[in-house]
């Protein structure tokens, strides 16, 4: 059994460092899962990346470059006030409502998250330099609610030894 394939197909597959991975065949498609070889390049520098609430900076001691992310922090605190001023009383109804919203932030702040790791990477490879990263795990949460990052909110309490409180109930003097 032969199966016709594209010259694009024939030439991205033939390419040195280039192997099929799997394919998953149906009666109108051939789908292919390839692998590719990734060049590297050798760094003639090094950037760090520091991320916080409101802005990400990279640099090193030549030049530093500022990706301001407030507009994360409003899309957040704007959809934290659309959710709060719900006034219908059926519960179900209000939360496939509330998890619209939650979606639209989530997509909105992924994109401008993206877009600014996207310059990061792009400028680096430029200008030939290694990225050095702090432990950035859990970067997106920052953004969601109860990020411990406001006054007052539940995660920003201490569990003391009577469960979660604001401190410690009883202090012996």
């Amino acid at each position: 059994m032969s199966i016709p394939l594209t010259k694009h197909t024939l030439d991205v597959i033939s390419q040195p460092g280039v192997k099929v991975r799997s394919f998953v065949l149906t009666p109108k498609r051939l789908s292919l899962c390839i692998a590719r070889d990734s060049p590297m390049i050798e760094s003639a520098s090094a950037v760090g990346v520091d991320c916080n609430l409101r802005n990400l900076t990279v640099g090193n001691d030549d030049q530093t470059s500022h990706c301001d992310l407030s507009k994360c922090v409003r899309i957040a605190k704007t959809t934290v006030r659309i959710v709060a001023s719900f006034t219908r009383n059926d519960d179900r109804i209000r939360t496939v409502i509330a998890s619209s919203y939650g979606q639209r932030r989530t997509s909105r702040t992924g994109h401008l998250l993206h877009t600014a790791t996207k310059t990061i990477v792009a400028l680096a490879v430029q200008r030939r330099t290694a990225i050095v990263l702090e432990n950035i795990q859990g970067i997106r949460s920052l953004y969601r609610r109860g990020n411990g990052q406001g006054r007052g909110s539940a995660t920003d309490r201490v569990q003391g030894p009577m469960g979660w409180t604001t401190g410690y109930p009883f202090v012996q003097a």
